[in-house]
């Protein structure tokens, strides 16, 4: 057989994932978007207008939510149609109107009827997004027509945004909109829309004087309609290669990789959606890097808050995550590009200035020199240099912020240690070569014993000032008779520097690599220990231990043995005090918890703290599951409601699913003993 004529088994095991998701899919209800590229063009008429034609041909069609938009035309349309009445929610003193997921579950429509894809669910609801309230209801077969303005879609954020001159808060996933059955556009020309605004048939009095003024203007209505149509448009292309590739008649990826870089900076958003575009129009694979430095792990609430932000916006978009550490991160950043086979690295360019203009050199040119053949692509921020203020964790006040009182001392330890050291060597009539070294070594020491640069750099700068007054003449005083001694002090400071420099390098090393080698243990560890477990309680016990033993969080196990959700064990962090513990298992146990449990369990997604999902519980709620079987739910107790970072998140999950693995093995033991393992 010509091995030219082999099938690649790379685009043997896309078409069979291809097929799967498309099994699967036929469980799901099917999602039809009506796009607008503004407010007004009818997205919602056009909506009512086929869900009257449904129901003509006795189709099973209800309106879950329907916007008051105040326009008759709209209202007349609706009135044939059966209402699910609005959730009621109170939110500062007024009520306000929402879908109600749960009415519409229990009705079960066939076609169910949800305005506004991209509403953000005033605090109290389930989901924090409307958009995942749909996710919701496709999941139980409910058909679901909706609609959405092009504006609202995150990787157009920034273009629409130099369009209109307005970022929208409200927005959804692209793969909710790529992943739609149909998506049916409603165009109007421009000058149609700004005479219904002006007849006031779209906003009325001074909102619509001010639309006019501001948004509804020619030039920028055309654009938005010129990029609805580009995105419409790419969507069809996407679509035709998905397909050409399920029927095995198209071109497979070239093996494309696009991979784009998670920092604190606030350009950061924009590099991610340009990455997710790129990726989406070259049908790659997509890759968020994070690397973790020192000087981001010391870095104030507020920027570790800016880094989560741009995590989320990076999973959002389809993005897989994946965390490093180290100091250099272009080196970082080329060797997973080298080992992950990336194709293509998008990144940010920021124009450094240091003295009179000159440029210092920049990440993008550190990449280029440790991966030359890398296509690197660049996204300009062009906020930068206009009185934008440093990063807080650059600033010197923080810095010292951050000194700790056993750094300190041992400080002053080594400095009074070098300079008695070099009264020994003086009173012996030693070279002052010799007192040199001595001081050297201190700062050497210094930089060992302590953490960050801070004690390092001052252990050196003084070090030069102790020695040239007890040591240089005239004694006792920051001056020297013999002009030689300039660059002695210029040697020792920069020789100290450099040492300290080095050393403080070298102990962040060592710190990163035990960091990793114990985070590596704890896998192997709890891979080992779960093979050897006799029961489902034991899976528990070990799970806890592992996730304790990286995050030392409260843990809290539900299973389920014949349909029935089991008593949780809960597994109380270290140093909570005894007195503290039972009352601190009924709250975290409560029904309010136990509802959340529920939900993943019946819908194998994670829940609670920290997601948009039944965000106000206590803990977040992952799902053990293996396929769509969940197997058991592993709560972690988050007390300062922090977002587990990206690294220990992914390490949970691969626990998480060497679990599922074990429990389907017990699963399948119990089908052929009829028995039921829990001991």
């Amino acid at each position: 057989m010509d091995r030219d004529k082999r099938p690649d088994p790379r685009e043997v095991l896309e078409k069979i994932q291809a097929e799967e998701d498309k099994i699967r899919r036929k469980e799901y209800g099917k999602l039809k978007i009506f796009l607008g590229y503004a407010a007004g063009t009818g997205k919602t008429y056009a909506m009512l207008e086929e869900a009257l034609e449904l129901r003509k041909n006795n189709i099973d069609v209800v309106a879950g939510y329907i916007e008051p938009h105040a326009r008759p035309e709209t209202a007349a349309l609706q009135e044939g149609l059966e209402h699910i009445p609005f959730l009621m929610k109170e939110y500062k003193g007024v009520n306000i109107r929402e879908f109600d997921l749960d009415a519409a579950l229990a009705r079960r429509p066939k076609v169910l009827l949800v305005d506004e894809l991209a509403h953000t669910n005033v605090k109290g609801c389930r989901h924090e997004k409307r958009y995942q309230d749909i996710e919701e209801l496709l999941e139980h077969g409910i058909n679901v027509y909706t609609t959405v303005n092009i504006q609202h879609l995150e990787s157009l954020n920034d273009n629409i945004a130099g369009i209109t001159s307005i970022q929208m808060k409200e927005r959804i996933p692209d793969s909710i909109f790529d992943r739609a059955d149909q998506v049916k556009l409603v165009d109007i020309e421009p000058e149609e829309l700004i005479e219904r605004m002006r007849e006031g048939k779209i906003y009325g009095g001074i909102q619509a004087e001010r639309a006019l003024q501001n948004f509804f203007t020619m030039d920028k209505l055309t654009a938005l309609r010129e990029t609805a149509l580009r995105r419409m448009a790419d969507r069809v292309n996407h679509l035709a290669k998905e397909e050409k590739k399920l029927l095995g008649r198209g071109e497979y990826s070239a093996g494309e990789h696009v991979l784009t870089c998670i920092s604190p900076a606030p350009s950061n958003a924009k590099v991610i959606r340009a990455a997710a575009r790129l990726a989406y129009a070259f049908h790659a694979e997509f890759t968020a890097l994070y690397v973790e430095t020192k000087t981001i792990q010391n870095a104030s609430e507020k920027v570790k808050k800016m880094r989560d932000e741009n995590i989320r916006l990076a999973r959002t978009l389809g993005a897989k995550i994946t965390t490093v550490s180290g100091e250099d991160v272009a080196r970082q950043i080329a060797e997973y590009a080298k080992v992950s086979n990336v194709t293509k690295i998008v990144m940010g360019r920021t124009a450094h200035k240091i003295f009179f203009g000159q440029t210092r050199k920049t990440l993008v040119e550190s990449l280029n020199h440790y991966a030359p053949n890398l296509d690197v692509y660049i996204i300009p921020d062009l906020q930068s240099g206009n009185g934008q203020k440093p990063p807080s964790f650059l600033k010197t006040e923080h810095c010292l912020k951050g000194l700790k009182k056993t750094d300190v001392l041992i400080l002053l330890f080594m400095l009074a240690l070098g300079t008695a050291a070099g009264f020994a060597f003086s009173a012996f009539h030693m070279s002052e070569a010799n007192i040199i070294m001595a001081y050297l070594l201190c700062v050497m020491l210094t930089a060992i014993n302590t953490e960050g640069y801070i004690c390092s750099v001052l252990s050196s700068v003084f070090s030069v000032l102790l020695f040239n007054y007890f040591f240089i003449k005239p004694l006792h005083s920051l001056q020297a008779y013999d002009t030689g001694y300039v660059f002695t002090f210029v040697m020792m400071l920069s020789v100290s520097l450099l040492t300290s420099w080095n050393m403080s390098n070298i102990q962040k090393q060592s710190k990163e690599n035990a960091k990793r080698a114990y985070r590596t243990e704890i896998l192997l560890m709890n891979s080992k220990k779960l093979r050897r477990v006799k029961g489902r309680r034991d899976i528990g016990d070990e799970l806890a231990s592992q996730i304790q033993k990286l995050m030392n969080f409260t843990v809290i196990i539900y299973m389920k043995t014949g349909g029935r959700i089991q008593q949780p064990d809960v597994y109380l962090r270290e140093g909570i005090r005894k007195e503290n513990r039972a009352s601190l298992i009924q709250d975290y146990t409560s029904t309010e918890e136990r509802a959340v449990v529920s939900w993943v369990f019946e819908n194998g997604h994670r829940a609670g703290c920290t997601t948009h999902t039944l965000p106000y519980a206590k803990a977040i709620y992952l799902p053990v599951m293996d396929d769509d079987n969940v197997s058991a739910v592993v709560g972690m107790v988050l007390e300062e409601r922090r977002e587990i970072a990206a690294f220990e998140y992914d390490l949970i999950n691969a626990m998480l699913g060497e679990a599922a693995l074990v429990f389907e093995r017990f699963q399948k033991m119990e089908d052929k003993t009829g028995d039921s393992l829990t001991k």
